[in-house]
């Protein structure tokens, strides 16, 4: 079984929740709604699963009774002044919120490390300073691509809802600090007003079983 412990202070609620969880009761009417009557077991199992995480996430900083409706983009709208995020693979998902005064935005996201990973993928996913460090063990290459891969999810999670912006893969840069099990990143391209070219974040990065977990929370504005 997975298990996935907070990575996050007290003032954060994270959650994890499995397929033993799935129970399309703890909908909200106005998420069921979000789900179309056509749609695949698999993605009714992903959205009820990231839902019941988010809930008890919300829970967890005394957020009760709080449907997580869905943006423009599909983004997930927390209550006001709440910055959050969530990611399943799977048939498990995870949730983690704050209020905006700890953090101004949050990413999570988790992928399976898969080693049938698309011969030259790496191309278009990392900079060429990053495939130095993706491709100097080749036995490690699937690994250290999805390292590279979810890290950026995360950064891009976390800045979304702030900026409006979508940023491609090329617009940031990670070097890996094996002494903090993590990524300092540098934004290559503006998103936004607040976060310039140059802005400097950092994502953490672990291995979980076969899964990889990232993370990452943007000071708060």
């Amino acid at each position: 079984m997975l298990y996935i412990a907070s990575p996050f202070s007290r003032e954060f609620g994270f959650a994890l929740k499995t397929a033993a969880d799935y129970d399309e009761a703890v909908l909200y009417p106005e998420e069921l709604a979000l789900v179309s009557g056509n749609a695949i077991a698999k993605r009714r199992i992903e959205f009820c699963l990231g839902r019941a995480a988010a809930h008890s996430a919300l829970r967890q900083i005394n957020i009760n009774d709080f449907p997580v409706r869905k943006g423009p983009d599909n983004e997930p709208l927390w209550p006001p002044g709440v910055a959050g995020a969530i990611t399943h693979s799977g048939e498990f998902a995870l949730a983690a919120v704050t209020r905006q005064e700890n953090a101004a935005g949050i990413g999570i996201d988790i992928e399976l490390i898969d080693e049938t990973v698309p011969a030259g993928l790496e191309k278009y996913i990392c900079t060429k300073q990053e495939m130095v460090w993706v491709t100097r063990e080749k036995s490690r290459l699937p690994e250290r691509l999805l390292m590279i891969f979810s890290a950026k999810e995360s950064a891009f999670k976390a800045l979304f809802p702030l900026t409006r912006t979508f940023l491609d893969y090329a617009a940031a840069e990670l070097v890996w600090r094996e002494d903090t099990r993590s990524f300092s990143g540098k934004l290559l391209t503006p998103a936004g007003e607040a976060y310039n070219a140059g802005y400097i974040f950092e994502v953490g990065c672990r291995i979980v079983g076969q899964y990889i977990f990232t993370f990452m929370k943007l000071p708060p504005l």
